[in-house]
């Protein structure tokens, strides 16, 4: 069975003997989220009329290092990039070229994109170990909790405050348990519960295994018709699932999850996935 096809990185998991770790956080893997997030709010900014400030939030983030490691890998690609821009318009002058549409292209640029802010956070019920450095910091605070203090403001209060998006990332959800209609209500319910309109979440990101219960609820979560139980015992026909009902277009992040490493892969399968939920228009 299992154990049968396991190898070095199923016993380093397993004597870590910690239940809060599911994911290895390879650099391969970091640098494509990173670099999928700061594509995926340039694209979100090509649409808007003013500049949009960003959270990347990370909720039951148990020790907090994925939003430490993506925010050093957001550095350095963004550091990198203003490097290669520099070099080109460098060489450019030495050529003789005018360089000064590619020189007011990037202050441009330089002004429009802020980098996101990057917050992890964690109710403390999995007793993840927590790390005694200035850089990494976690926020204790449930899923529900962060969701709703880090929300976006509402169109009458983005008037006056600018502004703002929110992105959630999950790593590997409790089985069974559905965080993800809470990223789904709308923002003017968080004040006035029971009030339609957009999500207030813009994107969440879930990472683990997917579509079995493994992570999350099967039908509530990952919207798997065949977990799909009726209140009245009538399940003939099922309805819209919850996260196309509430507005939200599943996507494969397939790239991303080809890079992934999980305590439960071996040499018969990687079943961990990367799949973003987005908020249509």
């Amino acid at each position: 069975g299992q154990i049968s096809y396991s190898g070095p990185l199923n016993a380093y998991f397993e004597m870590r003997r910690r239940e809060d770790s599911y994911e290895l956080w390879n650099y391969n893997y970091i640098f494509g989220l990173a670099q999928y997030l700061l594509d995926r709010i340039n694209d979100m900014d090509s649409i808007e009329s003013v500049p949009v400030k960003t959270t990347i939030l990370d909720v039951g983030a148990g020790d907090g290092r994925l939003i430490y490691f993506l925010r050093r890998a957001m550095h350095e690609i963004r550091t990198s990039n203003s490097s290669s821009t520099a070099k080109s318009i460098n060489l450019r002058r030495k050529s003789g070229k005018s360089n000064r549409s590619t020189k007011a292209k990037m202050k441009a640029n330089s002004q429009i994109f802020t980098m996101p802010t990057l917050i992890a956070t964690d109710d403390g019920s999995w007793k993840a170990p927590m790390y005694s450095s200035k850089h990494i910091d976690v926020e204790k605070l449930s899923a529900v909790e962060a969701v709703v203090k880090y929300a976006p403001p509402s169109p009458e209060q983005r008037l006056e405050g600018g502004s703002s998006r929110l992105i959630v990332l999950c790593s590997w959800m409790p089985p069974q348990v559905d965080w993800t209609a809470d990223f789904r209500k709308p923002q003017s319910s968080i004040h006035a519960p029971g009030e339609s309109g957009l999500g207030i979440v813009d994107e969440y990101i879930l990472i683990g295994e997917c579509d079995d219960g493994t992570c999350g609820h099967n039908y509530l979560t990952w919207g798997n018709p065949d977990a799909y139980e009726s209140e009245d015992g009538n399940e003939s026909s099922v309805p819209v699932v919850p996260y196309v009902e509430d507005g939200y277009q599943r996507i494969e992040l397939e790239d991303l999850s080809l890079l992934q490493i999980s305590r439960f892969d071996c040499k018969r399968s990687s079943e961990s996935k990367t799949v973003s939920f987005r908020r249509g228009a």
